[in-house]
């Protein structure tokens, strides 16, 4: 199977599948993530909900969602000058050379070890790909947005809280209806908060 170059790009550290989605003429392909985590340093006042720690350390994860589709190359033969449609030519031939990555959205996060603090900043798909103006009825939204949150909470399993911001994509009370439907309540002007775990889960 042929990949283009960029599919080896160091930067990305980890590869994994996190569900299904319908795409070109409702074909379902596997959602997979290319992913980088790295630890940071962070200043809380630059936060969008309070943290215990003035400044310590967290993991960002940046993520590029994607899905593999067939690498076809088509053989257009042109009209000496267009036909009475003002088609100027015609497929005369097709070629499938492999498989390609297909870019769908983009993604980035951080983890708060200290504060058992998931931030989800950002988790949309690209606009070719939208499935609706409203999120509630955004289908390729769903699948990668729930994706997503059970990537996260397998990958820091001691987080109790996601915590999420507007996405300006959508009209705001969309999308705060959106979140409500996820499990979202606000709890600061630019952030919604959904548990994971209850203190009494945390517990030894």
């Amino acid at each position: 199977m042929s990949t283009p170059e960029r599919d080896h790009d160091p930067y990305w550290q980890e590869d994994v599948a996190i569900g299904d989605g319908r795409f070109y003429r409702g074909e379902t392909y596997t959602i997979r993530l290319r992913l980088h985590t790295s630890t940071e340093r962070y200043a809380a006042r630059h936060e969008i909900v309070p943290l215990s720690q003035p400044a310590t350390t967290r993991t960002y994860v940046h993520a590029k969602p994607y899905i593999i589709v067939p690498d076809i190359t088509l053989t257009v033969g042109l009209y000496r000058q267009p036909d009475a449609s003002g088609a100027i030519g015609e497929v005369r031939g097709s070629d499938w050379t492999g498989m390609r990555h297909e870019d769908i959205g983009q993604m980035q996060a951080w983890y708060y070890p200290t504060d058992q603090l998931l931030i989800l900043w950002e988790c949309f798909p690209e606009e070719r790909f939208r499935t609706s103006d409203d999120p509630r009825q955004d289908a390729t939204l769903a699948a990668l947005w729930s994706g997503v949150e059970a990537w996260l909470a397998g990958r820091f399993p001691e987080a109790r809280q996601l915590v999420t911001t507007w996405e300006d994509i959508y009209e705001r009370p969309l999308w705060q209806a959106f979140l409500a439907e996820q499990g979202y309540r606000p709890v600061a002007p630019a952030a919604f908060v959904k548990e994971l775990r209850t203190p009494a889960q945390t517990e030894p």
